[in-house]
């Protein structure tokens, strides 16, 4: 549990385990991708699905972002409420009651969907038609990473023709995935991305052509921005993880600041060797690999669910039970989600405990 009694107090000071977020990391790294982009014809619109934290979209917003993306009407609501305009759900939503559920949502600013059936769009304009209103769309293409999507191509082209006989859909544009390419070979990425980013703009170049406008071609992750950013024809990226980075993107050559981590107390020492933390799988995903410490000469060897197993390099690190270290997660998009709150902090000092809004917001 955390409380107020906690602001002003030193890190040391944090019960554990804890989520720490280094709020000026976070604003240095907005800051960068915002003036990164300050000048490109392609523009933000931001995954919140990382840090599920209004907050720093609005903060995204206020450096030039467009909108924010997110994967789920849960969060989408969220978003909504605390003041967001503009929400892009980069998935789709099937079934009644959540389609009911979107139609609602719609009312409360200019929300967008992704559709790649035409079942599931026919079923979308009919519950909006009966509330008088109308959703907007963007058709998902598969450019490869085999996730959702229509083919590119004539697939595509003959949704769209489909989803714009249904009176109450408005279609915006397309959308595509390629933020999945996580390849170490740099050559090797920068060709595999085109490729996608090509059938991508192959397919709006179709589907322009048979009469109907692209208004949207979105795209990209914080792992390929600097490629699909840069793409001729695409008008947004999702970019996500660079907000609190992670050492999987970091790995992957992605230059942006750590700005969480998980801080865990050593509970035992019992050879010279080897120590063990309180923070196991319940506080650290391991999705993309063993999270990492921060400081060097300490090794994250293995976790159990409430442990965490560390491998001292140097047999002669002064380590002792109670000492504090920080973890440096895998994957931030999967471990952010196993606390209910950030400790925010700066210049090592507790600015704020925050509950992680959007945290379970999964339907």
């Amino acid at each position: 549990m955390f409380d107020d009694d906690l602001i002003g107090r030193h890190k040391s000071e944090i019960d554990t385990p804890a989520l720490l977020l280094y709020m000026d990391a976070v604003e240095r790294n907005i800051a960068k991708m915002a003036n990164i982009f300050s000048d490109k014809e392609c523009k933000l619109r931001p995954h919140i699905k990382t840090h599920k934290l209004p907050m720093i979209a609005h903060k995204q917003i206020e450096a030039g972002a467009i909108g924010i993306t997110c994967a789920k009407l849960g969060e989408a609501r969220i978003f909504f409420e605390s003041g967001i305009k503009d929400i892009l759900i980069a998935n789709e939503i099937v079934g009644d009651r959540k389609i009911q559920r979107l139609v609602n949502l719609s009312g409360y600013g200019d929300l967008i969907v992704c559709v790649d059936h035409f079942e599931n769009a026919r079923d979308i304009s009919e519950a909006a038609g009966k509330v008088g209103r109308k959703i907007n769309v963007l058709v998902e293409v598969n450019v490869g990473l085999n996730r959702c999507g229509v083919r590119p191509g004539k697939p595509a082209l003959n949704l769209v023709q489909e989803i714009t006989r249904l009176k109450n859909l408005i279609f915006r544009g397309v959308m595509g995935y390629e933020g999945g390419l996580f390849i170490k070979d740099l050559e090797q990425k920068k060709n595999k991305c085109e490729e996608c980013n090509r059938l991508l703009m192959e397919t709006r170049d179709l589907i322009e052509k048979d009469g109907f406008p692209v208004e949207i071609v979105s795209a990209g992750g914080t792992n390929t921005f600097y490629l699909t950013g840069l793409y001729p024809g695409i008008t947004d990226v999702q970019v996500g993880s660079y907000v609190t980075m992670d050492a999987h993107n970091t790995y992957h050559g992605v230059d942006f600041e750590q700005a969480i981590t998980v801080l865990t107390t050593v509970i035992s020492r019992l050879e010279r060797e080897r120590a063990v933390t309180d923070a196991g799988k319940k506080s650290l995903s391991t999705d993309e690999g063993l999270p990492t410490c921060k400081e060097p000469g300490i090794t994250v060897s293995t976790l159990n669910e409430e442990h965490g197993h560390l491998r001292i390099e140097s047999p002669d690190r002064d380590l002792s039970v109670g000492d504090k270290i920080e973890i440096v997660p895998s994957h931030g998009c999967t471990t952010i989600p196993l606390h209910d709150h950030y400790v925010a902090i700066r210049n090592d000092y507790v600015e704020s405990v925050m509950e992680i809004r959007a945290r379970g917001a999964s339907q």
